[in-house]
């Protein structure tokens, strides 16, 4: 099974950038959970704390894909420097301006702005593996092993960010991800063998990704998912404070990022040839029914197993979004396209973290598990009721860039 993702790592320059990476995404899992730990640990309510994380997620998410559109039309090195500078330099001032009691507006400002300009790392080290491979099936292996990359940051982050807020010091979640994120980007800069070339002027004048057919109704796919990742999150956080066992945090996150790892493994080396509108619609049903058990659940440990459970269902319907949005997308917009729908998945963190705060502070955790419920199923809907419409979209894309129905060239 191991085999196809050690082939493509075996080639020129890809384990440095998809390590690299690797090491800027791992403040992906940790930041906004840092934020929760950090003030909910200095006496702020999730109300609070929930909602300056959402502040962050959703800047990130309006921002993100004008970085990512700068980005394709400049190159990662030169764009790269510029924006990680900006962000650690806010992200240290949000902890000086809490550590100072500051008010608390300027919390969100600080952290806002700082989150805003992180570029979506994923669709960097996405982007390169579309740049070196000519082979549609190697690209969505490549893609599906970032996505399984993805889930490796979901299980490494959470139980480090707990561990560093909890045992350390309050900000030492936050901390840590300034360091990874500086860490990572010095990393990949200067990798220029593998970076696709800047489009310049290409880039011009071309159509904004979203306006490209069938990746709104992704975005919109991608909003509900993401709103099931935010209220998972921070309702966990506040489930596993009520069952006074606030040290397992870490690990019930972890448990749902590792099924979903497994599964998106396992899911990128099997090369289906169903078509992907109906992967994809099928892999957001089972997200729905692996949802529903959660609000009933009255133990940590039942809660730790069918998080694992349910994990088994998210990599694969992420795995195949990204497939349809390369296929969607021409390559010159790649990253912006990428990040645009990454931008849904965020702005439906933001969104589930900000609506699940205040059902938690008034009714506990156990309801605010409503919020994964009711997102999940909100994203099945979409996706079955899309699915003609991504087959035309897609039939559409692949007849002008001389590809079958599978991606194959023709």
């Amino acid at each position: 099974m191991l085999r196809p993702y050690l082939d493509l790592l075996r080639r020129p320059g890809t384990f440095r950038f998809s390590f690299a990476a690797f090491v800027a995404r791992l403040p992906m899992s940790m930041l906004g959970l840092g934020v929760v730990l950090f003030l909910t640990l200095r006496g702020e309510s999730y109300t609070v704390a929930a909602a300056v994380s959402a502040t962050g997620a959703l800047a990130n998410a309006l921002v993100g894909p004008f970085v990512a559109r700068y980005i394709d039309r400049y190159s990662q090195h030169r764009v790269l420097p510029l924006v990680v500078t900006g962000a650690v330099t806010l992200q240290l001032t949000f902890v000086v301006l809490v550590l100072v009691d500051a008010p608390v507006w300027t919390w969100f400002v600080s952290f806002a702005i700082g989150e805003a300009l992180v570029p979506n790392f994923g669709s960097l080290a996405r982007a390169r593996w579309a740049h070196v491979l000519d082979e549609p099936k190697d690209v969505r292996t490549a893609f599906a092993f970032e996505s399984v990359v993805d889930e490796v940051v979901f299980v490494a982050g959470p139980p480090l960010a707990t561990l560093l807020a909890i045992s350390l010091v309050t900000w030492g979640a936050i901390g840590a991800s300034i360091v990874l994120l500086t860490i990572g980007a010095l990393l990949l800069a200067p990798l220029r063998a593998t970076e696709p070339p800047a489009a310049g002027n290409a880039h011009v004048g071309g159509r904004a990704a979203i306006r490209y057919a069938g990746v709104p109704l992704i975005v919109g796919v991608f909003f509900f998912v993401g709103s099931v990742f935010g209220s998972s999150e921070v309702v966990t956080v506040a489930f596993a404070a009520e069952y006074d066992v606030r040290g397992w945090t870490g690990l019930l996150l972890a448990l749902y990022a590792l099924g979903s790892g497994i599964a998106g493994l396992t899911l990128g080396a099997l090369h289906l040839r169903t078509p992907l509108p109906t992967q994809f619609r099928t892999y957001l049903l089972l997200v729905a029914l692996v949802s529903v058990p959660f609000p009933f659940i009255g133990s940590p440990a039942l809660l730790g197993v069918a998080a694992f459970v349910a994990g088994f269902a998210v990599a694969p319907s992420l795995i195949t979004g990204f497939a349809l949005v390369e296929r969607l997308v021409p390559s010159q917009r790649l990253t912006e396209g990428l990040t645009v729908v990454m931008a849904g998945l965020t702005v439906g963190f933001a969104t589930g973290t900000s609506v699940s705060g205040p059902i938690i502070d008034a009714y506990g955790a156990s309801t605010a598990y409503w919020v994964l419920v009711v997102s999940s199923i909100m994203a099945a809907l979409i996706g079955a009721a899309g699915t003609p419409y991504l087959v035309r979209s897609l039939a559409g894309a692949d007849s002008d860039n001389g590809v079958d129905a599978h991606g194959d060239p023709v």
